[in-house]
Parts: structure tokens; sequence; C-alpha cells
């Protein structure tokens, strides 16, 4: 009964460790969007468009605003509850411009 137990709790614990390998090298993808320049508020989608690269639109202008961000998750999800200070806070932040 001992090496069956044994061979049962080697097995549980290769099954996690195999896992927790897979979940650890999980690549999540970036999507980057660039702020329109339509004045548009900060926190709408639709303020925002889906760019191939971090470095396609160049930045200037004046107020300071979001000009690319690179996200993990769905914009909507990462705008909720964001002004246009706390997008330029945000770690997601690539690159500003003054509008």
């Amino acid at each position: 009964m001992s090496k069956k137990f044994n061979l049962g709790l080697a097995a549980l614990v290769l099954g996690f460790g195999l896992i927790a390998s897979q979940s650890a090298f999980t690549n999540k993808k970036t999507t980057y969007y660039h702020y329109k320049t339509t004045n548009g508020p900060v926190d709408q989608t639709s303020s925002w468009e889906p760019a191939g690269s971090p470095t396609a639109f160049e930045c200037s202008g004046d107020p300071e605003v979001p000009c690319t961000i690179g996200i993990e998750t769905s914009l909507s999800t990462y705008l909720s509850g964001k002004d246009n200070q706390a997008v330029l806070d945000s770690q997601e932040l690539i690159s500003a411009r003054e509008q």
C-alpha cells in the first residue's frame, strides 16, 4: 500500500509541476492603441485606434495627452475609471504628446 501511495503522490506532484510550468511561460499578447486627435475623452474607447506597432505615430501638440499605450487587456477594461492623468501616469503608457 505504501508503494501505491508514493506513486500516486509522485504523479500528483508531477501533474501540479507541469501545470505550474505551463502557466508560467504563457505569453500575453500586447495590443497597441493610439489616442486620436479628435479631442475626445481619454476614457472612451472611441477616442483610441488600434496600432500595429508602438512607434507608428508621432506625438506633438499642447496640452499633454497620452499618445500610445500597450496593454494586455481589453481597451474598455484598461480605460475603466481612468482619467487623462491616470493614463499618463500608467506603466502601460509608451509615449505622450501635447495636443
